[in-house]
């Protein structure tokens, strides 16, 4: 396989998730067109929050990721930077949390708290099961969203789209789509595997261009979205922010076939990222093992029975707070490798795009 695509794939596979359920709703609040400039926009960003990542890799000597990158850079400052990334990823599991038992109770019905205990219990069994196919089940993972993305398209293409271009925007809706957004179209983890596979195709002699292959592995997610959110909306502008549950009226068999495979990505994502999280906790911080399986296990149900229960606030809370400072972080370890660089400049309002979703979903939740 051409390892330029495959790196695209990489990329824009890690990329896509979750996130995209809350965009229909947050483009039906502010308007289509009005959504559109916002996913341009971010797109753009995270195009070079990404490309800095993988050139601050490129610099170092040795197979490192994030972690050591913090330690060589931040000094004191590291476990902060540690202990920001950590929090992202037990609040991502919150997020498949707050989402599964949608799916699932519109199969089987019943309790909402039942539905999250045996997701929960299920996918927790996973974390700990040593699999050789995790990868395997991360490629069925990401079929299922773009089976889901590609259903909805063929279903809702050829309706009319009636939600307004344009909405009027106050104080509160100019800031809805930073959360959602910085979500649905974060990929650092996968800036690592990018690179190695730039690394090995230039000792090949097959080697290909890291920045087109970092702008089209955030785009094609983007343009992946747009598809799916006119979809939606012309199927139903009245949608849920979790989308599918809005799509109740369709035919029983796509709409059980919808929410199997939203239920089947979520829980694969799910133990996935937990084993993740487990290893950081072990390896990377040294916590010990009954201590990583604790915090792996109960930290996010743990904060869904405290009151983040909300699909909406939860994503953007994540965007807005974890996200935007693991974006903070990057811009720094970017300038801090290359103090000589001449697109330093960029640094200044590429943070302030990050520091106003923080500073404003701070202010909001308090």
């Amino acid at each position: 396989m051409n390892k330029s695509f495959l790196a695209t794939g990489l990329l824009a596979g890690t990329i896509i998730g979750a996130g995209v359920f809350s965009l229909p709703y947050i483009f039906s609040q502010i308007g289509w067109l009005t959504g559109f400039i916002y996913l341009i926009i971010f797109t753009l960003v995270y195009s070079i929050i990404h490309l800095m990542y993988a050139r601050v890799l490129q610099a170092q000597d040795g197979n490192h990721q994030f972690f050591y990158l913090t330690h060589r850079y931040f000094g004191k400052f590291a476990n902060f930077a540690s202990l920001i990334i950590l929090l992202e990823l037990i609040f991502v599991l919150l997020v498949y949390l707050v989402l599964a038992p949608n799916f699932s109770m519109l199969i089987f019905g019943g309790d909402k708290i039942i539905h999250l205990v045996v997701f929960w219990l299920i996918s927790s069994v996973f974390i700990f099961a040593r699999l050789s196919w995790m990868g395997f089940a991360d490629f069925i993972g990401l079929l299922c969203i773009l089976g889901i993305i590609s259903v909805v398209f063929f279903v809702g293409w050829q309706g009319e789209l009636i939600t307004p271009a344009f909405q009027k925007l106050d104080f509160a809706s100019f800031f809805l789509p930073f959360g959602p957004l910085l979500f649905s179209l974060a990929g650092r983890p996968a800036i690592h595997k990018v690179v190695e596979e730039y690394n090995q195709a230039k000792i090949s002699g097959s080697s290909f261009s890291l920045k087109r292959v970092v702008f089209w592995g955030t785009a094609i997610p983007a343009i992946i979205y747009s598809f799916f959110i006119i979809s939606i909306l012309k199927i139903n502008p009245n949608v849920t922010p979790e989308a599918i549950n809005s799509l109740n009226f369709l035919s029983p068999t796509i709409f059980t076939l919808l929410s199997i495979m939203g239920l089947i990505t979520l829980w694969t994502s799910y133990f996935m990222i937990g084993a993740n999280v487990k290893d950081i906790l072990r390896v990377d911080l040294k916590y010990p093992s009954w201590l990583s399986a604790f915090i792996v296990l109960f930290i996010p149900l743990f904060l869904y029975f405290i009151g983040f229960k909300e699909f909406l606030f939860v994503i953007g809370f994540v965007g807005s707070i974890f996200l935007a400072l693991e974006a903070i972080f990057i811009i720094i370890l970017w300038l801090k490798a290359f103090p000589q660089n001449r697109f330093r400049w960029l640094g200044l309002p590429l943070s302030l795009v990050f520091i106003v979703a923080l500073v404003y979903e701070v202010v909001s939740f308090f």
